[in-house]
């Protein structure tokens, strides 16, 4: 288990908070974000991608799987655009409290990526 220090800027939030910011997210996504929040542990933060994707998925395509493999890339096989990215952004910005550049997320192509982004981000 590793815990992050980002879990000292969601600390700030109170549960309420943090599930206002997620406001239409999948419940999965919004109760592994609580759980990030109350431990910090990196698996937690990772349970939260699913739901974060789906939210962000251009309307007409399919719900992604449930589980996301490394090698799966955003655009080519979640089918996220690179609008969706830069609004992910802004959420994953807002909650966290740490500046997510738009040319940074361009470099992110595949789930693998989106994780250890998130890892460096935010202080693994």
């Amino acid at each position: 288990m590793n815990n992050m220090s980002a879990v000292s800027s969601l600390a700030g939030r109170t549960p309420d908070q943090i599930t206002a910011g997620l406001l239409g997210y999948p419940s999965p996504c919004v109760a592994a974000a609580l759980r990030f929040h109350a431990h910090g542990e990196v698996e937690d933060l990772f349970e939260m991608l699913p739901g974060m994707i789906e939210f962000h998925l251009p309307s007409g395509t399919g719900k992604p799987l449930e589980v996301l493999k490394d090698e799966m890339r955003l655009s080519q096989d979640l089918g996220l655009d690179s609008l969706a990215l830069t609004e992910m952004a802004f959420v994953l910005d807002d909650l966290f409290g740490v500046s997510f550049e738009t040319r940074e997320m361009a470099t992110v192509q595949t789930v693998g990526d989106l994780k250890r982004f998130l890892v460096r981000k935010l202080g693994a």
